[in-house]
């Protein structure tokens, strides 16, 4: 039995005349006869009542009329699925991202796509940018929202935002009262906190660089995989903090944040995936950051 058997019988059903059925799939009346005929051979079954002048269902096969219709509802909402699926309209994406993203940038991203994907389960992953690599390679996320990605042919990224640093400080720091930006040299006897090298080693770098450019080597007294860590650090006084601009709101009762002279070193925040794509809902994802997420450099104020 094939499909065009059922579709046969659907129409002849219907229409209840094997002539206009006939026209309407846009064949001859006898082939069709044939084919219906066939179809009760091969299931044991006689569909119809055939008569001169009249062609009417018997009881079973008014059963099986309904069930045909149901196949061929279901068959549809299959074609509809897959066809969603196809487009990453329907499914799950896993989706990696640091910290400092949750503050503006994850949460604009999840927003639209949700309204334009509302069939898609999102699930959220908080992991250091060295984690989600890690993830990323094992296929325990789709893709990732990361700090200062790597390039390589493994992976391709997209630039989400870049942004200078700027100085934490505990409120009864000596500086704290500045209003203007601030060499970095004047924090070279300061103590300094910082996230971990194993949670982003190209960041971590990046930092230690900007310090040395200043003219100083910076004396860490603590590290941590988490930057809101770093600045409740700083908020109990163990030391100052070289942060991204787009966190200066965290903690503004107890921390002072400040601009930095001529910042060698700039923070990039990256969408970044597996660069070869399989599954259509990553690819539809990445496409839809791509084209409703615009790059911004994040402004800073001395206030």
């Amino acid at each position: 039995m094939e499909l065009r058997h059922l579709r046969y019988f659907k129409t002849v059903a219907e229409e209840l005349h094997f002539g206009k059925a006939a026209a309407r799939l846009n064949m001859e009346q006898p082939p069709l006869s044939i084919q219906i005929r066939q179809l009760e051979e091969e299931i044991g079954v006689q569909l119809f009542h055939r008569t001169k002048r009249s062609v009417n269902l018997t009881q079973e096969g008014e059963v099986f009329l309904d069930r045909v219709y149901q196949l061929f509802d279901n068959l549809e909402d299959s074609i509809n699925t897959i066809q969603m699926i196809n487009r990453g309209e329907i499914g799950k994406i896993i989706i990696g991202f640091i910290a400092t993203a949750s503050f503006d940038i994850l949460p604009t991203i999840i927003k639209q796509y949700r309204k334009e994907y509302p069939a898609v389960q999102v699930i959220l992953k908080q992991l250091t940018s060295a984690e989600q690599i890690e993830a990323l390679q094992k296929g325990n996320i789709h893709v990732g929202i990361v700090s200062e990605p790597l390039e390589n042919d493994e992976f391709s990224f997209q630039i989400l935002r870049q942004e200078p640093l700027i100085i934490a400080l505990p409120k009864e720091h000596p500086l704290a009262t500045e209003t203007s930006s601030i060499d970095l040299i004047n924090f070279a006897n300061d103590s300094f906190i910082m996230t971990s090298r194993m949670a982003n080693q190209v960041h971590y770098d990046g930092l230690i660089n900007c310090c040395f450019q200043a003219g100083f080597s910076p004396k860490i007294v603590q590290e941590t995989d988490e930057v809101s860590t770093v600045i409740s650090l700083v908020s109990a006084g163990i030391g100052v903090a070289l942060v991204a601009s787009s966190i200066k709101f965290l903690l503004q009762n107890e921390v002072v944040y400040r601009e930095v002279k001529n910042p060698p070193f700039s923070t990039v925040t990256a969408l970044i995936w597996k660069s070869e794509i399989k599954n259509s809902i990553n690819k539809a994802f990445i496409e839809f950051v791509k084209g409703s997420y615009i790059p911004k450099t994040h402004e800073i104020s001395s206030n």
